[in-house]
């Protein structure tokens, strides 16, 4: 089971993963298009054609579908949300970087990219923006075994002087080290000094638990699948030196010109989604679960999933953040924008001072829709069935 796990979850990541807006802590709607769309009713325009057919949205993952984190998605489609707004959705697999690009060319209408693949690409000129958050902390943080004598940021600081040699971080990808080379600059560690970035591939993990490197490079919702299967490790959480977001939900410029009521019915439906799998994490690892039964987990690693997404969106529970992040589901906030901005001008990554509002807009977030009814759907999802198939499994 680990053997298989390892190929969905390393494909899980490629490279775009998951990311989340940011924009004024005081002020929801401060980047350009500043003002959350503020209409109350519950259905957009997107079905121009009177017809009652439904609009294809193409959603580009640079990375295998076929993972149980993605829950949001799967509820807008699968709840009907995306329909109450004219839409369905197509998820294409890009495997590989071009996520932005088929974007910007109008081959896929949305994507999911990481902050330092965004940020390069629109310093490159493509004609891209996010039009929702999606997760909303910084989630780029590492994995070791509870036995390794690395268990804090501190501990593999000044490496080769307290241990010889450099650190091994495993990597799924070569384009990975940009994703966490700003947490571990943050963090006051060295990469080009004290780490050794090792491309792994699909089995990086399991080298990390034999301990044949020392260090995995992952992020919540990854960490929490592999400790609820059973790796004996401990997450080291990158949120907690430097809090930035990840990454946010991209459309094209085309798009928010041509066809804004596709963006915002879009925008609408997965926050819904969104909310559900915070609301109900039971429901939500049934939503996924139910979308892709092959996937061989136990229901505790499934709910352990949801519940590493929802802090990927809503950051630690209980904290005066995750209730702003919580009423304002959707929004970028223009303060965490510029700390990754600033970080990765310090780290290289880009070299341009790209404005916030180049990088976001919150014109397409509406907060009014109905939180009562999305509970209502997830009181009323059958996941104790679900659950039931799993556990007999």
């Amino acid at each position: 089971m680990k053997k298989l796990l390892a190929s969905l979850l390393a494909a899980a990541m490629a490279l775009s993963l998951v990311a989340c807006g940011g924009g004024s802590s005081s002020d929801p709607g401060s980047a350009s298009g500043a003002d959350p769309a503020t209409s109350g009713d519950n259905t957009s325009q997107a079905d121009s054609s009177g017809d009652g057919e439904l609009r294809t949205v193409k959603m580009c993952l640079a990375r295998s579908a076929e993972v149980l984190e993605d829950t949001p998605f799967w509820v807008a489609e699968n709840l009907g949300y995306l329909a109450e707004e004219g839409l369905k959705l197509e998820m294409i697999e890009t495997f590989g970087t071009t996520d932005c690009k088929m974007v910007a060319t109008g081959q896929a209408d949305f994507a999911v990219p990481g902050p330092s693949l965004a940020l390069q690409s629109i310093e490159q000129g493509l004609p891209i923006k996010i039009v929702c958050a999606y997760d909303a902390i910084n989630i780029w943080g590492l994995c070791v075994p509870t036995d390794s004598p690395y268990q804090t940021f501190e501990d593999m600081q000044d490496a080769v002087s307290k241990y010889g040699r450099k650190l091994t971080v495993a990597l799924g990808d070569a384009s990975w080290e940009s994703l966490v080379t700003p947490t571990l600059v943050a963090a006051g560690i060295d990469p080009a000094e004290d780490l050794e970035f090792v491309v792994a591939g699909d089995q990086r993990y399991v080298q990390v638990a034999e301990g044949t490197l020392d260090i995995l490079f992952t992020w919540p919702g990854e960490a929490y699948q592999l400790i609820g299967q059973g790796y004996d490790f401990n997450y080291i959480d990158g949120n907690e030196v430097l809090k930035t977001c990840s990454g946010g939900i991209i459309t094209s410029l085309d798009m928010i010109e041509n066809e804004p009521e596709v963006v915002e019915g879009y925008v609408r439906a997965l926050c819904k989604g969104i909310y559900f799998t915070k609301y109900n994490p039971e429901a939500a690892a049934a939503v996924s679960c139910d979308q892709w039964p092959n996937i061989d987990v136990t229901w505790k690693t499934a709910v352990a999933v949801q519940e590493g997404r929802n802090y990927q969106m809503f950051g630690p529970e209980g904290g005066e953040e995750e209730q702003k992040l919580l009423d304002n589901i959707g929004i970028s906030w223009e303060d965490k924008w510029q700390l990754n901005v600033d970080s990765m001008l310090e780290t290289g990554i880009i070299s341009t001072d790209i404005p916030v509002e180049d990088i976001f807009t919150n014109e397409f977030v509406d907060l009014t829709w109905d939180r009562a009814q999305v509970e209502a759907d997830a009181d009323a999802y059958d996941w104790q069935a679900t659950a039931a198939r799993y556990e007999a499994g």
